[in-house]
Formats: structure tokens, C-alpha cells, sequence
């Protein structure tokens, strides 16, 4: 009578299957690691989009922008390296095309306990594919972000970002 065993061939056909399996899974999580580390203002949206959500994801700075996490579907899911904590000018704008940039504030949020932290920095990506608009002012440059159709557009000074929107204005009005 034979008895029912698996062979060695069997065997290590599971190991192999175990061992491809690990690997894709090491992998995809040193790829966020590596984006992680090369986390700046250019290439935040892209990060962010590696992150599955229901409804929204979202880069929540906090405590003057020396503390930073991800937040998926309103739940925060990892802290972040604040990449922006060394920044001298830090401020936020939003164009508007009738009165220019217009300085842009973040709603606090609040933990568990009901206790209020202000919000130095908020980027979003919601469920219809949109994002935050807004413009982000540092001593060295001004970016612009105009959702996710379009890459974030680094220039030299805030006046230089506002004369090149008010100009793509006129060629629309025109």
C-alpha cells in the first residue's frame, strides 16, 4: 500500500512559488522606500499615487512643518520625512484670476481626542482623480500645482509664476 506524501519535486515547486511571491512583495515595498527618500515638492503627487485609496489621500504637515504623514481615506497610515522642515519661507497661494495669488490657509485637524493641530502643509488626491491646486513659495523657488494632468512647473521667484499664469490668461482671453 502507497502512502499519500507529497514528492520533492512538488515541494520545491512551492518554494519557488514562496519565493517569487516574497520577492514582488519585497520589492514594491523598496520602491516606496526609495521614492520616499527622494521626496521633495516636484515629486509629491507621484508618491502619493502610489498609495490605493476609497476616497482621498492626502501629505499632512504639521507642528511648523516638522512633521509630516499620509493619510488614506481620512486615517493616518505612515509618517513621512518632512522634507520641507529646513525651508526659511514656506508660504502657500492660490491664483485667482481676478485678484492674483491669494494666500492660502489649511484647516486644522483634530485627533481622536478632539485635540486641534494646525496644519502647516496640505496636499490631496481624491477618488475623481483631482488634486490640490495650489502654489508653494520657498526662498529658492515657487512651484505650482495644478493637478495631476500636469506636472508640477518649478520657477525662480513667485512674480515669475504669476506673470506665467497671467500670460497663459491673456492667450486664453484672446
Amino acid at each position: 500500500m502507497r502512502k499519500k506524501a507529497f514528492t520533492l519535486i512538488e515541494l520545491l515547486l512551492v518554494v519557488v512559488i514562496i519565493g517569487v511571491v516574497y520577492g514582488l512583495v519585497v520589492n514594491s515595498v523598496k520602491r516606496i522606500n526609495d521614492k520616499e527618500a527622494s521626496l521633495g515638492f516636484e515629486t509629491l503627487p507621484s508618491f502619493l499615487q502610489t498609495f490605493h485609496q476609497r476616497n482621498d489621500v492626502a501629505f499632512v504637515c504639521i507642528d511648523n512643518c516638522r512633521q509630516c504623514a499620509v493619510y488614506v481615506d481620512g486615517e493616518p497610515l505612515k509618517e513621512v520625512d518632512a522634507f520641507m522642515k529646513e525651508e526659511r519661507v514656506l508660504r502657500f497661494w492660490r491664483f485667482d484670476a481676478n485678484q492674483g495669488m491669494q494666500e492660502l490657509r489649511f484647516t486644522p485637524i483634530f485627533d481622536e481626542d478632539d485635540r486641534a493641530f494646525d496644519v502647516c502643509f496640505r496636499y490631496e488626491i481624491f477618488n475623481d482623480g483631482s488634486s490640490s491646486e495650489m502654489v508653494v513659495e520657498t526662498q529658492q523657488a515657487s512651484y505650482d500645482y495644478r493637478g495631476l494632468t500636469h506636472k508640477v512647473d518649478r520657477y525662480s521667484s513667485l512674480q515669475a509664476l504669476e506673470s506665467s499664469r497671467q500670460d497663459e490668461l491673456q492667450e486664453v482671453l484672446q
